[in-house]
């Protein structure tokens, strides 16, 4: 048919490049990012080698605390985690994962959005699944606590039996206004491809 003209597709990936400031501060969140979760990474494989490899001479537990290093004099009820059962240190162990790997998530799915920012691209079709992910990120950190505190007790001779924090509940709060903000990603990539497609 003569008279019909195809439209083009709309690209993906809607980017706005007449928004310097939405790339450069997205390639300097990016950055800041990258670094806070190379620490945080590294941080964890410090405190889970000195707690299998170290033992008590790096790694300690107290009430509502715990140590990495010298023992800090003045701390009542510290105890070194070498001197605790076995089975007690994997419980540990494991509430250390627990409590570690949503931040993990957290700042690698933060890093690739502001990697996206910083190409440009302000409503991507990725965007609202990475914070989906985040919210279920600071879901998992907010009841971490008391999954670890589960295990300990089942393990017995715990330390530090603080189940329920402050950060859990802003965890939560957290985690509901991403939800939303995840919405209205969607929304806003829906409405750039239609900016984008139309003639």
């Amino acid at each position: 048919m003569p008279n019909v003209v195809p439209l083009p597709a709309a690209p993906a990936e809607p980017s706005d490049a007449s928004h310097p400031a939405l790339r450069r501060y997205g390639y300097n969140l990016a950055w800041l990012l990258t670094i806070a979760l190379g620490l945080t990474v590294l941080f964890s494989i410090a405190v889970l080698a000195c707690g299998v490899l170290a033992g008590d001479a790096w790694l300690w537990l107290a009430p509502g605390a715990a140590f990495l290093g010298p023992p800090p004099a003045d701390t009542p009820g510290l105890v070194p985690f070498d001197a605790l059962p076995r089975a007690t240190r994997w419980a540990y162990a494991a509430t250390f994962i627990l409590d570690t790997l949503p931040v993990i998530l957290i700042l690698a799915e933060a890093r690739a959005c502001a990697r996206a920012f910083g190409a440009g691209i302000a409503f991507g079709t990725a965007a609202p699944i990475r914070m989906r992910r985040i919210a279920l990120g600071l879901a998992a950190y907010a009841v971490a606590p008391v999954l670890g505190h589960g295990l300990v007790l089942l393990a017995g001779h715990g330390v530090d039996l603080a189940w329920l924090h402050a950060s859990s509940l802003q965890a939560l709060v957290l985690a509901a206004c991403l939800a939303v903000l995840a919405e209205v990603a969607r929304i806003g990539h829906a409405l750039a491809r239609d900016l984008d497609g139309f003639v």
